[in-house]
Protein backbone atom coordinates (compact mmCIF):
# COMPACT_ATOMS: atom_id res chain seq x y z
CA UNK A 1 0.00 0.00 0.00
CA UNK A 2 2.97 1.96 0.66
CA UNK A 3 4.70 1.65 -2.82
CA UNK A 4 1.01 2.75 -4.35
CA UNK A 5 1.18 5.83 -2.00
CA UNK A 6 4.33 6.72 -3.03
CA UNK A 7 3.16 6.13 -6.88
CA UNK A 8 0.44 8.01 -6.81
CA UNK A 9 1.81 10.84 -5.12
CA UNK A 10 4.98 10.33 -7.82
CA UNK A 11 2.89 10.29 -10.47
CA UNK A 12 0.34 13.02 -9.18
CA UNK A 13 3.96 15.33 -8.88
CA UNK A 14 4.80 14.13 -12.58
CA UNK A 15 1.76 15.65 -14.30
CA UNK A 16 1.68 18.98 -12.06
CA UNK A 17 5.41 19.50 -13.30
CA UNK A 18 4.80 18.95 -16.22
CA UNK A 19 1.22 20.91 -16.42
CA UNK A 20 3.84 24.09 -15.59
CA UNK A 21 6.03 23.75 -18.56
CA UNK A 22 2.83 23.80 -21.24
CA UNK A 23 0.78 27.22 -21.61
CA UNK A 24 -2.62 27.06 -20.27
CA UNK A 25 -5.20 26.94 -23.00
CA UNK A 26 -8.72 29.22 -22.73
CA UNK A 27 -10.88 29.12 -25.06
CA UNK A 28 -13.30 32.33 -25.94
CA UNK A 29 -16.38 32.84 -28.07
CA UNK A 30 -14.91 35.74 -30.40
CA UNK A 31 -17.27 38.15 -32.34
CA UNK A 32 -17.71 38.46 -35.75
CA UNK A 33 -16.28 41.21 -38.67
CA UNK A 34 -17.57 42.04 -41.23
CA UNK A 35 -16.82 44.97 -44.04
CA UNK A 36 -17.86 48.14 -45.74
CA UNK A 37 -16.63 48.30 -49.45
CA UNK A 38 -16.21 51.95 -50.81
CA UNK A 39 -16.13 51.97 -54.72
CA UNK A 40 -16.09 55.79 -57.00
CA UNK A 41 -15.64 56.97 -60.22
CA UNK A 42 -12.36 59.10 -60.58
CA UNK A 43 -13.57 61.43 -62.82
CA UNK A 44 -11.84 64.81 -64.19
CA UNK A 45 -9.89 65.91 -67.36
CA UNK A 46 -7.71 68.97 -68.61
CA UNK A 47 -8.10 70.06 -72.21
CA UNK A 48 -6.12 73.12 -73.06
CA UNK A 49 -6.89 74.90 -76.21
CA UNK A 50 -5.27 77.20 -78.26
CA UNK A 51 -6.18 79.89 -80.94
CA UNK A 52 -5.01 80.82 -83.35
CA UNK A 53 -2.67 77.97 -83.74
CA UNK A 54 -0.16 80.07 -86.49
CA UNK A 55 1.48 83.35 -86.34
CA UNK A 56 3.21 83.69 -90.13
CA UNK A 57 5.17 86.75 -89.83
CA UNK A 58 6.10 86.75 -93.81
CA UNK A 59 8.86 89.31 -94.07
CA UNK A 60 11.13 89.94 -90.61
CA UNK A 61 14.03 92.69 -91.36
CA UNK A 62 17.51 91.90 -89.90
CA UNK A 63 17.72 93.46 -86.36
CA UNK A 64 14.24 94.47 -85.83
CA UNK A 65 11.17 92.81 -83.92
CA UNK A 66 7.15 92.28 -84.55
CA UNK A 67 4.74 92.04 -81.97
CA UNK A 68 1.34 90.07 -81.61
CA UNK A 69 0.38 92.63 -79.03
CA UNK A 70 -0.95 90.64 -75.93
CA UNK A 71 -3.90 89.15 -76.47
CA UNK A 72 -3.12 87.85 -79.65
CA UNK A 73 -3.73 84.09 -78.41
CA UNK A 74 -6.10 82.64 -76.20
CA UNK A 75 -5.90 79.55 -74.07
CA UNK A 76 -8.94 77.92 -72.89
CA UNK A 77 -9.45 75.64 -69.82
CA UNK A 78 -11.77 72.90 -71.60
CA UNK A 79 -11.39 70.32 -69.15
CA UNK A 80 -13.93 70.39 -66.24
CA UNK A 81 -10.31 70.24 -63.56
CA UNK A 82 -10.31 73.68 -61.98
CA UNK A 83 -6.72 75.70 -61.59
CA UNK A 84 -4.89 74.66 -64.98
CA UNK A 85 -1.09 75.61 -64.85
CA UNK A 86 0.06 75.90 -68.46
CA UNK A 87 3.73 75.83 -68.97
CA UNK A 88 5.01 77.34 -72.81
CA UNK A 89 8.60 75.95 -73.92
CA UNK A 90 10.12 76.14 -77.74
CA UNK A 91 10.28 72.42 -77.77
CA UNK A 92 11.50 72.31 -81.88
CA UNK A 93 12.83 74.71 -84.53
CA UNK A 94 12.90 72.89 -87.79
CA UNK A 95 16.02 72.81 -89.93
CA UNK A 96 16.79 76.43 -90.95
CA UNK A 97 19.68 78.59 -91.16
CA UNK A 98 19.14 80.59 -87.74
CA UNK A 99 19.26 79.44 -84.02
CA UNK A 100 16.98 80.53 -81.41
CA UNK A 101 18.85 82.65 -78.60
CA UNK A 102 17.86 82.03 -74.91
CA UNK A 103 18.44 84.42 -73.13
CA UNK A 104 18.22 88.25 -74.51
CA UNK A 105 17.85 90.12 -77.58
CA UNK A 106 20.15 88.39 -80.11
CA UNK A 107 22.53 90.53 -81.03
CA UNK A 108 25.00 88.32 -83.01
CA UNK A 109 24.13 86.87 -86.48
CA UNK A 110 22.12 84.14 -87.40
CA UNK A 111 20.05 84.33 -84.36
CA UNK A 112 16.43 85.18 -83.04
CA UNK A 113 14.57 85.52 -80.04
CA UNK A 114 11.19 85.06 -78.69
CA UNK A 115 9.88 87.17 -75.59
CA UNK A 116 6.33 85.99 -73.97
CA UNK A 117 4.25 88.99 -73.34
CA UNK A 118 0.65 89.14 -70.83
CA UNK A 119 -2.58 90.22 -71.85
CA UNK A 120 -4.92 88.50 -68.96
CA UNK A 121 -2.25 86.12 -68.09
CA UNK A 122 -0.35 86.34 -65.14
CA UNK A 123 3.25 85.70 -63.99
CA UNK A 124 5.08 85.99 -67.39
CA UNK A 125 6.87 88.96 -69.39
CA UNK A 126 9.55 86.54 -70.59
CA UNK A 127 12.10 84.93 -72.39
CA UNK A 128 10.84 81.56 -74.55
CA UNK A 129 13.43 79.27 -74.10
CA UNK A 130 14.43 75.65 -75.77
CA UNK A 131 16.02 74.45 -71.99
CA UNK A 132 13.83 76.02 -69.41
CA UNK A 133 10.17 76.35 -69.48
CA UNK A 134 8.04 79.39 -68.43
CA UNK A 135 4.66 78.92 -66.63
CA UNK A 136 1.56 81.14 -68.44
CA UNK A 137 -1.17 81.00 -65.64
CA UNK A 138 -1.11 78.85 -62.49
CA UNK A 139 -4.90 79.34 -62.01
CA UNK A 140 -7.34 78.77 -65.20
CA UNK A 141 -10.38 76.95 -64.07
CA UNK A 142 -12.50 74.75 -66.04
CA UNK A 143 -14.17 76.46 -69.04
CA UNK A 144 -12.00 80.14 -68.03
CA UNK A 145 -9.42 81.63 -70.35
CA UNK A 146 -6.21 83.85 -70.65
CA UNK A 147 -4.72 85.75 -73.60
CA UNK A 148 -1.09 86.33 -74.40
CA UNK A 149 1.40 87.52 -77.19
CA UNK A 150 4.58 86.92 -78.87
CA UNK A 151 7.22 89.43 -80.04
CA UNK A 152 9.76 87.55 -82.09
CA UNK A 153 13.13 89.67 -82.18
CA UNK A 154 15.70 89.38 -85.15
CA UNK A 155 19.59 89.50 -84.93
CA UNK A 156 21.56 91.60 -87.38
CA UNK A 157 22.14 89.59 -90.26
CA UNK A 158 23.76 90.48 -93.23
CA UNK A 159 21.99 87.80 -95.99
CA UNK A 160 18.57 86.56 -96.87
CA UNK A 161 18.13 82.91 -95.05
CA UNK A 162 15.12 80.60 -95.48
CA UNK A 163 12.43 80.29 -94.15
CA UNK A 164 12.18 79.65 -90.38
CA UNK A 165 9.65 77.83 -88.43
CA UNK A 166 9.66 77.90 -84.22
CA UNK A 167 7.35 75.55 -82.77
CA UNK A 168 6.29 76.45 -79.09
CA UNK A 169 4.28 73.72 -76.82
CA UNK A 170 2.18 74.34 -74.14
CA UNK A 171 1.11 72.03 -71.88
CA UNK A 172 -1.57 71.99 -68.83
CA UNK A 173 -1.54 70.07 -65.90
CA UNK A 174 -3.33 70.56 -62.91
CA UNK A 175 -1.38 73.62 -60.54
Amino acid sequence: MKIKKILMIALVTSILSIASFSPISITVLAGTTDTITITFDPQGNISLDVSPEVWNLSILWSYSNESTGGTYFTVWNNGSVDNMQTDIQITSNTPGDLTVNETAIPTDNNCYALYLTGGTASGIDNWVKESATIQLDSDIDSSGSNTFGFTLYMSNITANHTWQTLVVTLTGSQA
